[in-house]
């Protein structure tokens, strides 16, 4: 499924995670998702807007002594796509070079 989603935290070098907010989300939830690419060579920052791939994994933990099941869903990303950044400059907003005038 594909959710529009914010950055909440910073992107380090050696993340294999991000921390986003979904719009659309009336209690502004922060979630991980783990990434299947780097989401600092993908250039993630914080405060942008990205269209995230997203798959649900679940993972099923038996406690050994009592045998009770935990449930635990991961969300996946396998693509992801900026759709806004407050760090892009508009084209129009740059000053003119010797050529442009």
């Amino acid at each position: 499924m594909k959710l529009k989603a914010i950055i909440r935290e910073d992107v380090k070098p050696s993340d294999k995670k991000i921390i986003v907010e979904f719009y659309g989300d009336d209690k502004n939830q922060h979630f991980e998702v783990k990434c299947l690419f780097s989401p600092f060579y993908l250039e993630m920052k914080k405060w942008e807007s990205w269209i995230l791939n997203i798959k649900m994994e679940s993972e099923i933990f038996t406690e050994p002594k009592t045998g009770a099941k935990s449930y635990f869903t991961h969300l996946l990303c396998k693509k992801a796509e900026l759709v806004d950044s407050p760090y892009i400059k508009d084209k129009d907003s740059q000053p003119l070079g010797e050529n442009d005038k």
